[in-house]
């Protein structure tokens, strides 16, 4: 009798604890940036960001923000360090290329930031 409930709830704990562990945050490379680069038109301005952030288990080193005009440098990205940057006036408003070592190529396109809808 006392098998009918054990079963069920050991079965229900251990698909909860598989579900809970997969969501999770982790870093499955050793190496890894994710960048997000938007614009923001909040109708006074338009605002271009690039978001940097370490989703690797290293230090990623020798970080090149290339917005086609010039060019941004940061020496080291901690694991789960994040970046925010305000590309200057004259950077290209397409796109955005990062480098990083090692052997680290990001490529991303300007997306446009949703926008929220203003409560008066």
């Amino acid at each position: 009798m006392v098998l009918i409930y054990i079963v069920p709830t050991v079965v229900v704990g251990t698909v909860m604890l598989a579900i809970f562990l997969t969501s999770i945050p982790m870093a499955s490379k050793d190496y890894a940036l994710e960048i997000d680069a938007f614009k923001d038109n909040d109708d006074m301005m338009l605002m271009y960001r690039v978001v940097i952030v370490n989703t690797g288990r290293n230090d990623v080193t020798n970080v090149v923000v290339d917005y086609g005009t010039y060019k941004d440098f940061i020496p080291r990205i901690k694991p789960g360090e994040k970046i925010i940057l305000s590309p200057r006036e004259d950077a290209s408003k397409e796109k955005v290329t990062v480098t990083a070592e090692p052997s680290i190529y990001i490529v991303k396109e300007y997306r446009n930031l949703a926008k929220m809808v203003k409560v008066h």
